[in-house]
């Protein structure tokens, strides 16, 4: 597997108020009335040589063609085991460079083929099972393009699929609205949100919101802190989200600070906006 970063960051535990106390100066850090500090493990690097691994470099290989085997027989195994977890192992089944998944009354498969062509960085893409929703039947599939990443929704009764540009998707409980993360690898750009039209036979969802206020953040040169790839979605109703962001001082360091961005739904006009902890939006 192809692994874009240096660091794993993960999270497990609050700190106590003491350690708390120790925090550098709030100006330091994003602005937000719902932070705080938190406990991480020191980072972990990655070895790009572990054993049944493929190298990062192409040119490390005799061929071209050595090179994609590698990477294909990576994740046709991975992928099947997977399949094979989620009880889809005679429905969704991956042979070398393609997925094929079935449905019900299609005759032919879904196809979902990875390309990649040497010297042509940007033109590579390759599919991955991400997530499988048994009880509402929908599959994910992780899109991997050069820099950026997207997600297929299947729905596997119908046979449906949208691509949306956006990874983490979490849905709302009533499975009206989804939210993800947009941008580079290793860099959050925007918070999306869709609505799923009711209109729509095919359960289609549009965009009804989005944010780059989360990028602006990110690169404000005044903020001497670094941004560590850590971050979760929570929705807390059915029209409300948490979005939480992790942000460490040093590249060592065993804690983080903790900063929360919250949307929700106007119930006057039904529009998203970000709103404040404790806050009344309708006020």
């Amino acid at each position: 597997m192809i692994i874009a970063g240096l660091f794993v960051l993960t999270i497990i535990a609050p700190l106590n108020a003491q350690a708390a106390s120790s925090a550098p100066p709030s100006e330091l850090m994003p602005s937000t009335n719902d932070d705080f500090w938190i406990k991480v493990p020191a980072p972990v690097a990655i070895d790009w040589q572990q054993e049944g691994s493929c190298r990062y470099d192409y040119t490390d290989y005799r061929t071209f063609t050595d090179y994609k085997n590698c990477i294909f027989n990576s994740l046709e195994h991975s992928d099947n085991l997977q399949s094979r977890k989620w009880g889809l192992s005679d429905r969704v089944i991956r042979e070398k460079d393609t997925i094929y998944i079935n449905t019900p009354n299609h005759k032919q498969s879904l196809v979902f083929k990875d390309y990649l062509e040497p010297f042509e960085e940007e033109y590579r893409a390759h599919y991955q099972l991400q997530d499988y929703d048994k009880s509402h039947h929908l599959l994910q599939l992780l899109r991997t393009m050069y820099e950026t990443q997207s997600t297929i929704i299947i729905d596997l009764n119908t046979g449906h699929w949208q691509e949306v540009y956006a990874t983490d998707l979490q849905f709302s409980d009533d499975r009206t609205h989804v939210v993800g993360f947009n941008g580079r690898q290793g860099t959050t750009q925007d918070i999306i949100i869709w609505e799923r039209q009711k209109d729509s036979n095919d359960g289609r969802y549009t965009t009804v919101f989005s944010s780059n206020e989360l990028y602006e953040q990110q690169y404000d040169d005044s903020k001497k802190h670094e941004v560590y790839e850590a971050r979760d979605i929570n929705w807390t109703a059915d029209n409300k989200i948490n979005v939480d962001f992790f942000y460490r001082i040093n590249p060592t360091d065993t804690v983080a600070f903790r900063a929360r961005y919250i949307y929700a739904t106007d119930d006057k006009e039904g529009s998203w906006q970000r709103v404040l902890p404790n806050s009344n939006i309708n006020d």
